[in-house]
């Protein structure tokens, strides 16, 4: 008997908590090679892709950027990103890759950024994952959202590739999704 209602107890918490939750799925985010290159990197032909990341073609300096779109998102609270890139002088001048969160109202062309991930703020030369905090940020139903990201490289022997990048939830903003719970003095509780 006592299975029995063990078993009946996690089905009813799987069906109140069956909603996603703000820490539990991320929207899907883009690796590099997914991400579009605006027409002035098109023009000058300094990009390739190698495996799933982006990073200068032969001996080529310059700037790269690059557009990676924020799948649809709404009624969240973003808190940070993290990018995921090679930057092999660390931070030193000879390459850089900074990605920038940006939202803009649909209907419009004004965009604001919401913030910014520079590799030239950790020393490691290495493949990593940098984590770049934010003030908290929520989502609308009515903004767009992507990254604008710039890949520098003024040394052609650094190697400087840029993997990825993903926006973190906020955790202090766990909870489910969905209708409202019910509140005993009335109404919906958010």
């Amino acid at each position: 008997m006592r299975a029995f209602t063990l078993a009946i107890l996690a089905f009813a918490l799987a069906l109140g908590f069956g909603h996603r939750a703000h820490a539990d799925i991320a929207p899907p985010s883009p690796i590099g090679g997914t991400c579009v290159p605006d027409s002035a990197t098109v023009r000058a032909g300094l990009y390739e892709t190698a495996g799933f990341g982006v990073r200068f073609s032969g001996n080529s300096v310059g700037k790269i950027r690059l557009l990676c779109p924020l799948g649809d998102v709404w009624d969240d609270k973003f808190g940070s990103m993290a990018m995921s890139v090679i930057d092999a002088d660390g931070m030193e001048a000879g390459g850089r890759i900074r990605a920038h969160l940006h939202r803009a109202a649909k209907g419009t062309n004004v965009w604001i950024e919401i913030g910014t991930c520079d590799s030239n703020t950790s020393n490691t030369r290495t493949p990593h994952r940098l984590v770049c905090p934010f003030p908290s940020f929520q989502t609308s139903i009515f903004e767009w959202y992507w990254w604008d990201v710039e890949i520098e490289r003024t040394t052609s022997n650094v190697n400087v590739e840029f993997l990825g990048v993903e926006v973190l939830y906020d955790v202090g903003e766990l909870r489910p999704r969905g209708r409202g719970m019910p509140n005993p003095s009335g109404g919906e509780r958010r």
